[in-house]
């Protein structure tokens, strides 16, 4: 602005608040908004989605305090000057607008259920017996050297989880958090190292068919941080938590844990869910056109599909083939 614009700062109010989120409203039911928000790491489609959601309001809002500065200029006959500089006071209100939506959503909002994966595959075992070639004992080994345990160290709890994960799947660590706590917004200098302590959970499960089984074990362990291994629980299918075994939200709150910048030697394995989501993707974007894949066994991805009685007995989708086998 020039000289004489900068002395109508004065009209235009101090405090500017362009948004009231509601303590009603949160990100809960938004879980696939986070979801992405952890993948690109960066809030902006948080952002993107609230101005969205907020923008009647905002110009509502925007509109109001426009016409306030235009009285008050008006009363000492200065309209004209509002008229001229009505784009320079409109810029001004955004500057002085005070509220963030986007926050305030986040601040309403539970924790969500995050598992971390270890990058390990565990095979299934039926009636004691291994189905992909691996003994209980190399199970075992398996997580005792993910999880950095000694021989000896929870013996036990580690061969009841490998034992009732029936049909084995991947190792990982539950627990809960702030979405936003999981997102260093600078693709350059993401996170070196996650650490999990106190009773923390950790599951063998199997996202792809619906499967798995948990425990509690009092560990302290600090991994390499690879965001390709980091997932809200909900936006795996199977979720775990919520379709396999039906848990309430608290579930995992006794897994602590904090992140840090400072670089640690060694690496974990790229978790295969984000293969299986990217095929999830695709899945879903067949059918929103109109079209089924086979091999996709998600029920609700089929449509008109029919049970026969005959030998082999399940249901078949008429348009791509897919068989569930009773």
């Amino acid at each position: 602005m020039n000289r004489k614009a900068r002395q109508l700062t004065d009209y235009v109010p101090r405090y500017v608040s362009l948004y009231h989120v509601d303590y009603r409203d949160d990100l809960d039911e938004h879980e696939d908004i986070q979801e992405e928000c952890i993948r690109s790491n960066s809030l902006e489609k948080l952002y993107e989605k609230a101005y969205e959601w907020y923008e009647e309001q905002e110009s509502l809002n925007m509109q109001g305090y426009l016409e306030e500065t235009r009285k008050s200029m008006e009363a000492d006959s200065l309209a004209g000057q509002f008229e001229e500089h009505e784009d320079e006071i409109r810029d001004l209100i955004y500057d002085r607008n005070d509220s963030d939506p986007a926050k305030d959503l986040i601040r309403n909002s539970s924790v969500t259920n995050f598992f971390y994966s270890l990058g390990v595959e565990i095979c299934g075992y039926q009636a004691g017996i291994p189905q992909r070639g691996e003994s209980t004992a190399m199970a075992c080994y398996k997580v005792r050297r993910a999880l950095h345990l000694k021989k000896g160290q929870f013996d036990e709890k580690i061969e009841e989880l490998v034992e009732n994960a029936a049909y084995g799947g991947e190792l990982r660590v539950y627990f809960n958090a702030m979405f936003d706590r999981l997102v260093s917004e600078d693709a350059g200098n993401d996170f070196r190292s996650i650490r999990f302590y106190g009773n923390v959970v950790v599951a063998i499960a199997d996202s792809l068919n619906g499967s798995g089984y948990h425990v509690r074990i009092p560990l302290d362990l600090t991994l390499p941080f690879r965001r390709d291994n980091l997932f809200v629980d909900s936006q795996v299918h199977y979720s775990y938590a919520d379709e396999v075994c039906g848990m309430a939200n608290g579930w995992c709150d006794s897994t602590k844990w904090e992140t840090g910048m400072a670089p640690l030697t060694g690496s974990v394995r790229k978790s295969r869910m984000a293969e299986h989501q990217e095929q999830e993707a695709a899945y879903e974007k067949a059918f929103r056109s109109g079209k089924c894949t086979f091999g996709d066994m998600n029920y609700k991805r089929h449509r008109d599909v029919r049970y026969s009685n005959g030998y082999p007995a399940g249901c078949r989708c008429p348009h791509c083939g897919t068989f569930w086998i009773d």
